[in-house]
């Protein structure tokens, strides 16, 4: 047993019975719409062979994580699109599947996944307007509602690819590589969502479909839409690519600024070093070895020498240090109330004093 909808003139009637039931429940004003929650569902393969939409394509629930794509033979068309949605806790994208099929008479839908495209165009079935677009109305219907949690999705991507991007040129020596690669794996996750489409899109905007469900209505305003989409995942790709590049880029120039850090310490350490195994050979004649002020001396030449390479290197930039606090990204709310391009101070890289 299923339950379907027939859709007509005088509105939606809720009805429940076996797939071979729903032929005969089209007439020549209304429609079958058959709406399964999961692919899994028993029913779904014997509601597509009752109605004969089984010939535009396999049942998905055979074949999880299948690509986007358009089956159009005669009259019928099979749409399988991924539903996307952002969790921006975690900064990931999830996806699921909507497969439509439809023969012009009748509509099944089968997805997979926590958004749901159909909930909404179910609610606006009460409109006459809205169901005097039969089948083709529905279908375009739910094809905007998908584009539409796509623009929703990829401004919060944008927004965390912006964030990333002003993290890693902020100043602050944080390796951000996993963050950028992670993003990285997420945009391109999105990206196989909208890219199969593309082609499609093309095609509506240029009428070439040659299917009333596909032309008509609101439907080159959604194509258009999908288009900019992925121009803007490109976009992000691009950005994240171009960020994880100079961000390797700067990890290499924190490491010469350590080495010259380290260089310059060892050089100043190794002033007073030199002194003291020089004096401590025990020689029994040596410069000064027996002047009352000889030690005193022999200290400020260390202390002054010192200095002086110290003084020198510091002019040079070499003895400075960038602070590596908690970076904005890593932070749980970047949005509120601070100064995002603040950069921290350079400072004289001192060793800390002992407690």
């Amino acid at each position: 047993m299923i339950d379907y909808m027939v859709v007509g003139p005088a509105g939606v009637e809720h009805r429940r019975g076996e797939p071979g039931d729903l032929p005969a429940a089209a007439g020549q004003d209304a429609f079958v719409w058959a709406a399964f929650d999961a692919p899994d569902v028993p029913g779904v393969a014997a509601a597509l062979e009752a109605l004969g939409l089984h010939r535009l394509g396999a049942h998905p629930g055979l074949a999880p994580h299948r690509r986007p794509k358009v089956e159009l033979t005669g009259r019928g068309v099979m749409l399988l699109v991924k539903t996307v949605w952002y969790i921006e806790a975690t900064r990931q994208v999830e996806t699921g599947d909507l497969a439509l099929y439809t023969d012009g008479r009748a509509l099944v839908t089968v997805r997979r996944g926590v958004v749901d495209p159909a909930e909404a165009v179910r609610g606006r079935l009460d409109d006459a307007d809205f169901r005097s677009g039969g089948v083709a109305g529905v279908v375009q219907a739910l094809f905007d509602a998908v584009v539409e949690e796509y623009d929703g999705a990829v401004e919060d991507l944008t927004d965390d690819v912006g964030d990333l991007e002003q993290a890693v040129f902020s100043g602050q020596r944080v390796d951000r590589n996993q963050d950028i690669y992670f993003l990285i794996r997420e945009t391109l996750e999105f990206q196989n969502a909208v890219r199969p489409l593309i082609p499609l899109a093309h095609m509506i905007k240029e009428h070439r479909t040659g299917h009333s469900a596909l032309e008509g209505g609101r439907m080159r305003e959604v194509a258009g839409r999908l288009i900019r989409v992925d121009g803007a995942i490109e976009t992000c790709m691009s950005l994240l690519t171009t960020v994880l590049t100079a961000h390797q880029g700067q990890i290499g120039t924190w490491q010469n600024d350590d080495m010259k850090k380290i260089s310059a310490w060892a050089a100043i350490a190794v002033v007073p070093t030199a002194i003291a195994g020089v004096y401590g050979m025990n020689f029994e004649y040596m410069p000064e070895l027996r002047w009352r002020f000889g030690y005193p001396a022999v200290m400020v030449l260390m202390a002054l020498v010192c200095f002086l390479l110290y003084r020198g290197f510091k002019r040079n930039g070499w003895l400075l240090c960038i602070d590596g606090h908690e970076s904005q990204w890593d932070t749980a709310d970047m949005s509120e109330g601070r100064d995002r391009g603040a950069v921290p101070a350079l400072r004289p890289c001192l060793p800390s004093p002992t407690p």
